[in-house]
């Protein structure tokens, strides 16, 4: 069963989060959008939950479904919705995920867009992907107030932790734990060896800067040359991908990083793969949906190793110091009160508009009383007094009215908004 952990505000933010690290990865592929599937994704989700906003993260780590939920809408509704949408039976997803509402999905955000839930602790590039699903949400039109803030808030996080705690001290990201790994699985080094990219986006444009500077002769493949002619720069050879089965025949290594949804190598693509290597040939495959097939790990002198096969050989565990992490989560924590202050300031805005309405009416009631036979050369000076009395009278109930919508206290709200209402005259 799905996790299910509430909180009282926002009231109506709920979080569907399915982490990569905890379900296998044919059930994650499944439930994975690509770049050009999400417009419309946005769109059906918003429908099927009924929701006031939704925003969807999709990376190789995680899904991330947000909504902003009509007042008592269950936050399963996000369970049924992902389901239909992927073609996947609802328990399959209610198995895989957890869902967060209120403060607990807000923090939950934070966390993920700092890097403090990710493979690799601390890596910057769900900064980015957080940014394109906020740019989705815009151009699909299912966003709004509330979740640009709390997005935008989200990114900001993000900047603090990398700028404040050693987590940005260094890249962290897949990309380079992979480098890492290809360079361990060779004794340390990558100088003189053959090492084969596939991509041409910011995954690959790492894994080239990365390796390069570990002595590697890296080949880029790619479907559209001209994208990566810019790699080319940064000292790698740029090919056709049409030619990647003629280099792979002869590379040491080989990392995939594209957003392609498709297989992109097959096992009978590599006859002799590593032949002319006396250690055979790595392949490396970070994309979600898979880029390679599993059968490639089969063919004789051909280890593959996917993103599953990547955490459990703890290439991503880089030994973040514990004194950072603390620093983290205390800046998550403040930049949360934060963003629930922002919100609890908007859903009292009816409530103290109402509030200063009767102080204003009753303040006037009071100068008409105070004012009665006093010369008019003293009327000035008597009206600003009682005003003045009355506006100091009514600061503390403000405040308390405030500090009560934060706490999701409804009730005194809405005793404080009446506190000087005109009495109710029997009829």
């Amino acid at each position: 069963m799905s996790d299910v952990v509430t909180a009282g505000t926002p009231a109506d933010l709920a979080c569907l989060s399915v982490a990569g690290t905890r379900i296998p990865l044919p059930v994650f592929e499944a439930l994975s959008f690509t770049q050009h599937e999400l417009t419309d994704a946005l769109v059906d989700l918003q429908h099927r939950t009924g929701a006031l906003q939704v925003c969807l993260l999709s990376t190789c780590e995680r899904i991330e479904l947000y909504a902003a939920l009509p007042g008592g809408q269950d936050a399963s509704v996000l369970v049924d919705a992902l389901a239909a949408n992927r073609g996947v039976a609802s328990g399959v997803v209610d198995e895989v995920s957890t869902t967060l509402t209120g403060a607990d999905a807000a923090r939950h955000l934070l966390r993920v867009t700092a890097g403090l839930e990710s493979f690799v602790l601390g890596e910057r590039d769900i900064t980015g992907q957080v940014r394109t699903s906020a740019d989705a949400s815009r151009a699909a039109g299912v966003t709004g107030l509330e979740l640009e803030r709390l997005l935008a808030t989200a990114v900001h996080t993000s900047r603090l932790v990398h700028r404040d705690t050693r987590l940005g001290e260094e890249e962290r990201s897949v990309a380079a734990a992979a480098v890492r790994m290809a360079a361990y699985s060779r004794g340390g080094d990558l100088h003189g060896l053959r090492l084969v990219v596939v991509g041409a986006g910011h995954v690959a444009a790492e894994v080239v800067a990365d390796a390069g500077r570990l002595g590697a002769r890296v080949t880029v493949c790619n479907r559209t040359r001209s994208r990566a002619e810019r790699l080319a720069a940064a000292g790698a050879t740029v090919v056709d991908l049409a030619q990647l089965p003629e280099v792979l025949a002869t590379a040491d290594i080989a990392i995939f990083g594209t957003a392609s949804p498709q297989r992109l190598l097959e096992a009978e693509q590599l006859p002799s793969a590593g032949m002319d290597t006396r250690r055979g040939l790595l392949v490396l495959d970070l994309c979600v949906p898979r880029n390679v097939a599993p059968a490639v790990g089969r063919v004789p002198g051909v280890t593959l190793i996917d993103l599953a096969g990547l955490r459990a050989a703890g290439a991503i565990d880089d030994g973040a110091v514990l004194h950072d992490l603390a620093r983290a989560e205390e800046i998550v924590e403040g930049e949360l009160a934060r963003y629930l202050r922002w919100v609890a300031g908007r859903s009292a805005a009816v409530s103290v508009s109402r509030l200063r309405a009767d102080v204003e009416a009753y303040a006037q009631t009071q100068v008409d009383q105070a004012t009665r036979g006093v010369p008019d050369d003293l009327r000035p000076l008597v009206e600003d007094r009682v005003r003045r009395a009355v506006h100091q009278l009514a600061h503390g109930p403000t405040k308390r009215l405030l500090k009560a919508a934060e706490e999701g206290d409804d009730r005194l709200v809405e005793v404080l908004a009446g506190l000087f209402s005109p009495p109710v005259r029997p009829a």
